[in-house]
């Protein structure tokens, strides 16, 4: 895998202006694809009412949907529970916990020209669960396993299609970014900060074997355009 150029040669990117964002409404794919997006958070429940769980809120899965769907390709969206309607014309599976977004998205592989990881899958899971709410006076913390790789594992698969992946930090990094990259068998990889998971902009980088493009508060719509306008190019 040929590394991105180096971080001063980045591109960067501040916004798309009316015109832009027009030309891109207008620009379909050259024929129907198939977009596969796994979206939003999961929920680990360790008894009958209590989980573990992150903010993601499912807006740059959304985002991405809607762009995709502009260009007259198929959605279909593996979600975990999220506050928001996705956009018309797309199909939605919903899922609760990560071992079931994994079994959807497997199910859903071959169906799939590209598969775009959007969504952000507890990490770790309970050991256990217990079949009825659990006294606090009782009982000792849930221990805790790592959760299935959704992304790796899909990856590693015979005849896996090509995909992007979101790097989630702290603070930016793109080492950090490529080691993912290619730990993850990622075509396209998206890194942004902490943030971005409940606002409706963001900043990072956007990678791949092309180079890096540096965006900078930036809306996740305009995000979203980019990064479709990227996997439009692998895929036709």
């Amino acid at each position: 895998m040929h590394r991105p150029r180096k971080r001063a040669a980045c591109q960067r990117f501040h916004g798309a202006g009316k015109d832009e964002r027009s030309r891109r409404y207008n620009q379909k794919a050259p024929s129907v694809k198939r977009i596969l997006i796994t979206a939003g958070p999961t929920r680990e429940y360790f008894d009958t009412v209590r989980f573990i769980s992150n903010a993601s809120s499912g807006s740059q899965a959304s985002a991405l949907a809607f762009e995709f769907l502009k260009r007259n390709c198929r959605v279909r969206i593996i979600s975990g529970p999220v506050n928001l309607r996705y956009p018309r014309g797309c199909e939605v599976i919903n899922v609760v916990g990560v071992r079931e977004m994994f079994a959807r998205a497997r199910e859903n592989m071959a169906w799939s020209d590209f598969t775009v990881f959007a969504a952000a899958p507890c990490d770790l899971t309970p050991a256990a669960r217990s079949d009825k709410k659990i006294k606090k006076k009782t009982s000792s913390p849930p221990l805790l396993a790592h959760s299935v790789d959704i992304a790796l594992s899909m990856n590693m698969l015979k005849n896996a299609p090509p995909s992007a992946g979101f790097d989630l930090e702290d603070d930016l990094n793109m080492d950090e970014a490529l080691d993912k990259m290619r730990r993850k068998r990622f075509n396209i990889i998206v890194q942004n900060t902490v943030p971005a998971m409940a606002s409706p902009r963001t900043t990072g980088y956007m990678i791949s074997k092309d180079g890096a493009l540096f965006f900078n508060d930036i809306s996740k719509k305009d995000m979203a355009g980019l990064l479709c306008e990227k996997i439009c190019r692998i895929i036709n």
